[in-house]
């Protein structure tokens, strides 16, 4: 009996710790990368909407063998439903300067953008940022903590993926 006394204290005081540090931590968490590709912006960014067809989101959990993919009505992105990773969506645009943006929504709420910032013409520089949007959910905040454990090496692969193709595709045709 004070054994489950004393069980029931301890796990009170882990949930209120839980909250009350949760509460201050940040709503939002940043990966960022550089990288430079020997080649031309448009086929960096061709690649990288070429990787949007693909359904790279969410690159988290690729062994739920329920995950099914539905292209959007407006064309620049998709959906997914699986029994592991629920529903979500990813949505993307293009803006005139080659900036690419998504916008991933997980059950129905914004919980993640991502934004490709090109600059240079050959070689390009590639900028990445990826921002988890956690809002008051207490247990996306805590995930925040760890967001370059979790995906920064996941990100690190998508952009070695993109310039080992792009570079080699050059060395090829003989172009820088």
């Amino acid at each position: 009996m004070k054994f489950l006394k004393v069980f029931s204290i301890i796990l009170v005081v882990l949930v209120v710790l839980f909250i009350l540090i949760g509460i201050f931590l940040p709503k939002t968490a940043s990966l960022e990368r550089d990288i430079t590709i020997q080649a031309s912006s448009r086929a960096v960014t061709d690649k990288i909407v070429a990787l949007y067809e693909d359904h790279f989101w969410p690159i988290w959990e690729r062994d739920d063998t329920t995950l099914v993919f539905y292209p959007l009505e407006s064309g620049n992105g998709y959906r997914w439903e699986g029994n592991k990773v629920a529903q979500g969506k990813c949505e993307y645009t293009v803006d005139l300067d080659n900036t690419i943006r998504d916008n991933i929504r997980f059950q129905g709420r914004d919980v993640a953008a991502t934004t490709w910032r090109l600059e240079g013409s050959s070689p390009t520089e590639l900028h990445v940022t990826f921002t988890v949007k956690a809002g008051g959910n207490l247990g996306t905040r805590w995930t925040n903590l760890f967001t370059e454990p979790l995906i920064g090496t996941a990100i690190d692969q998508i952009l070695d993926g993109i310039k080992e193709e792009l570079e080699s595709d050059g060395l090829k045709e003989g172009t820088p």
